[in-house]
């Protein structure tokens, strides 16, 4: 149909469409180019985004960068901040800390800043500020935008935590740094150890030899160790086992002592185990061999003092007063031949001279108590029940099966003033009224035993403050016997020292 033939209604009816159709094409460039702004703004403000992303990014690098300092920190941190700004070209940022000012180098104190406080453990620290060189929009805090605001608080409480952390990794170091060095100093041996006797950690110390290497014994067992080191007798590792399940059961720490002999040589070592947290234990190992062997000497010594003012008393303070009351009984009979009345007097000082020779000669023998002979120590705790009933007036006995020679002078001494120290508890703490020792040598043992009534060992330790237990377990341990003392079941208190003769032990060795 051509145009002419078309009717006037039809041209207006096909006009119409044509204008709505570009009515609708009008409007879809209309919402075509808002979407493009809309477009271009979120493409913006991602970019904004991403650069405060990088700088977050870029300040988290430099904190893990190895052996970087504080200060190196905080001064690239100023100058990492201006490029995640709306106009990094004109912006500037500064961190203050106290007396430290770290900027970069266009930063100026302009009508255009924003700032944040920078908080270490909660207190006011410094502040970090951000300055814009030039005037720009206004925008949500003057022409910076919200965004930026919740950045610099991000940034300074980052800074804070950095700071914070700094401080810590450098007292942590110089902690450390001063724990190696007391640890190289201690020569005692450090370790770890699990239920099951595993040793999970080990610091090997000065005093046990190049021989013996850490690497070889971490994750070892300690029950394998007397198969690697055979001067590491078994019985000392199951002992070692049994203190160990003691501490983890108890919780409480304890110390040990233990002595072994090594081709001839004792050695000496205490023993401290505590909890480590489950089932491991923290232990120490020191050495005091030689500690052992100065108080040996120093106890030696003060015995051979004694038996010296013992010996000096009887031969000759006794001697003198025997001399003067021989004197004195002379001058007697005389006065008595003249008939004078004071021979009775002098009768009266010969007898009180007498009776300071029996008093000076039983200060001799508390002093020199045991004679060189394998007897010695027999005849001197026989003396000392005699000497105990005498004197305080109760029931002391000394019983044995067969006599038991002590063939080392200094043993049968410390063996004495071990029963001498349990008499006097008894006597003094125990208030015994019945005493008993007992010597006896059975089956390659021998054992001192002394037996008393009256109060139980348990409320004697209780009131003790002195020092005479502690004494006797020393005096045990320098003879390597083992010291038992407690209460009996039928009243009063057991002391008990057992010990093998060095023959019986050499001889048990040769057949192990």
């Amino acid at each position: 149909m051509n145009l002419k033939n078309k009717t006037r209604k039809q041209l207006l009816s096909e006009l119409a469409t044509l204008r709505n159709r570009v009515a609708r094409l009008q409007d879809s460039a209309k919402e075509l180019r808002r979407f493009k702004r809309f477009l271009q703004q979120q493409t913006h403000d991602l970019g904004e985004r991403v650069k405060e992303l990088n700088c977050l990014y870029a300040i988290s690098n430099l904190v893990e960068r190895h052996g970087i300092s504080l200060e190196n920190i905080l001064r690239e941190t100023a100058n990492i901040i201006p490029s995640a700004w709306q106009y990094p070209e004109i912006t500037g940022a500064r961190i203050s800390l106290g007396a430290q000012i770290f900027s970069t180098e266009n930063f100026q104190e302009t009508p255009w800043m924003q700032s944040a406080h920078i908080l270490v453990k909660r207190k006011k620290m410094g502040y970090l500020e951000v300055c814009y060189l030039k005037k720009k929009p206004k925008s949500y805090e003057g022409p910076f935008l919200k965004e930026e605001r919740n950045l610099i608080n991000v940034i300074a409480k980052r800074i804070g935590e950095i700071i914070e952390r700094k401080v810590a990794q450098d007292a942590l170091k110089e902690s450390t740094v001063r724990n190696k060095a007391l640890l190289s100093a201690i020569p005692d041996m450090i370790f770890r150890i699990s239920r099951n006797g595993t040793i999970l950690d080990l610091k090997k110390g000065k005093s046990f030899g190049k021989r013996l290497r850490t690497n070889v014994l971490l994750g070892r067992n300690v029950q394998e160790l007397s198969d690697h080191f055979k001067a590491l007798p078994k019985e000392i590792v199951q002992q070692g086992m049994k203190n160990v399940s003691h501490v983890l059961e108890t919780g409480e720490t304890q110390i040990y002592e233990h002595r072994f002999s090594h081709n001839g040589t004792v050695f000496y070592y205490e023993v401290l185990l505590t909890e480590s947290g489950g089932d491991e234990v923290l232990g120490i190992i020191r050495d005091i061999t030689e500690r052992r062997r100065l108080e040996k000497q120093v106890l030696e010594i003060s015995e051979w003092e004694q038996q010296r003012i013992g010996q000096d008393l009887h031969d000759s303070l006794c001697q003198q007063l025997a001399g003067i009351a021989f004197l004195g009984k002379v001058l007697e009979q005389k006065m008595n031949a003249q008939s004078y009345k004071e021979a009775r007097d002098a009768g009266e000082i010969v007898s009180l001279i007498d009776d300071a020779i029996t008093q000076t000669k039983g200060l001799a023998r508390g002093l020199y108590p045991v004679r060189l002979e394998a007897t010695g120590l027999m005849t001197g705790l026989k003396e000392l029940s005699h000497t105990v009933q005498k004197l305080f007036g109760i029931r002391c006995s000394f019983n044995y099966r067969h006599p038991v020679l002590i063939h080392d002078n200094i043993m049968a001494i410390h063996l004495y003033r071990i029963a001498q120290e349990a008499v006097n508890n008894a006597i003094k703490h125990g208030k015994a009224n019945n005493i008993n020792i007992t010597f006896t040598n059975d089956n390659g043992a021998t054992v001192l035993m002394i037996k008393s009534d009256g109060i139980a060992f348990r409320r004697i330790l209780k009131n003790d403050t002195g020092m005479g237990i502690s004494i006797m377990r020393h005096r045990a341990n320098m003879i390597g016997a083992s010291l038992e003392i407690k209460s009996d079941p039928a009243g009063g208190t057991i002391v008990a020292c057992s010990f093998q003769p060095k023959q019986t032990a050499k001889r048990k060795r040769e057949k192990q």
